[in-house]
């Protein structure tokens, strides 16, 4: 791992950020945290690949996918779900299958994008674009079922489920706008509301993945030259971390303590684009990441 910099956080404490490895990702995405097997999934978009470095390792392991895997999401038994062009994905990357789950209802018009599993165990996922198209967000449900959540989200990114002053709270980032929250019935499959949960107005770049730390706060990547990891609390946008890469797409937190905070990016001219990097000094760590049960 090569020390890159440090810098102070609003807290003063020193960070250090790191690149993992000497590989370079086309489209790096989907970073998850298996704290079962101490492992760390992404994918490459650009080569349809998933890959997994388990805990110390610096050469990632590497399982082909027969299209575009833009997320996976963890499930109790070690294996994933997989976002692939068609639909929904069961992937064994220790066994190396790859099984067909569901596909995509119709009404979404196209494929997925990115997704997690909720506090219940459901799939939170949504259409794919790539401008600022027509799209939607969706929860496939434990029983296999599709449900409508918000037929304005043009392209979904970095959904996250978590609990807020008590409330059952859906967080869905569009990448042509914001970060938005929902309250959340996830029995029911409905949503109240939304309103802006992360307001990225004032922040160079856009919406991207996310993930969810130990006291409720969402860190997020953001894209298309953004440059930079924001953090968002209920009250507001808390700080950010600069980093050496153009393009961040997806943030988790990782390491046996969750205490390290890993990011992917796309590759481009800048010397670390394309790079996994990992923060690590922050004086916050990560919560266990929800796992998605399915019949």
């Amino acid at each position: 791992m090569t020390d890159l910099h440090s810098s102070s956080p609003t807290d003063d404490s020193a960070l250090t950020i790191s690149r993992v490895g000497d590989f370079t990702l086309g489209w790096g995405e989907s970073l998850v945290w298996d704290g079962v097997r101490n492992r760390l999934y992404f994918v490459d978009c650009a080569v349809n690949a998933l890959h997994w470095l388990d805990d110390g390792a610096t050469t990632p392991q590497t399982l082909v996918m027969p299209s575009l895997a833009t997320c996976v999401v963890l499930t109790p038994d070690g294996s994933l779900v997989a976002v692939l062009d068609d639909g929904l994905h069961r992937v064994d990357p220790d066994d190396r299958s790859i099984d067909f789950l569901s596909p995509y209802p119709d009404a979404i018009g196209g494929r997925c994008n990115d997704a997690c599993a909720d506090l219940d165990g459901n799939i939170i996922t949504g259409k794919l674009n790539l401008g600022a198209d027509p799209g939607s967000a969706w929860q496939y449900s434990t029983s296999g079922s599709w449900t409508l959540l918000d037929d304005d989200i043009s392209n979904t990114n970095g959904p996250a489920a978590l609990t807020i002053d008590g409330q059952s709270t859906l967080i869905v980032g569009d990448t042509a706008a914001h970060y938005y929250a929902y309250d959340y019935d996830a029995a029911a499959a409905t949503v109240g509301p939304r309103r802006v949960f992360g307001d990225v107005t004032d922040l160079a770049g856009s919406p991207d993945g996310s993930t969810v730390d130990a006291d409720g706060a969402l860190w997020c990547a953001l894209v298309l030259g953004g440059s930079q990891l924001a953090r968002f609390t209920p009250a507001g946008f808390d700080r950010s971390i600069a980093l050496d890469v153009t393009n961040p797409t997806d943030v988790t937190f990782g390491g046996p303590a969750l205490d390290r905070l890993y990011v992917t990016s796309i590759g481009g001219d800048g010397e670390l684009d394309g790079a996994l990097l990992v923060v690590d000094g922050l004086d916050v760590s990560g919560r266990t990441e929800p796992r998605a049960h399915l019949t």
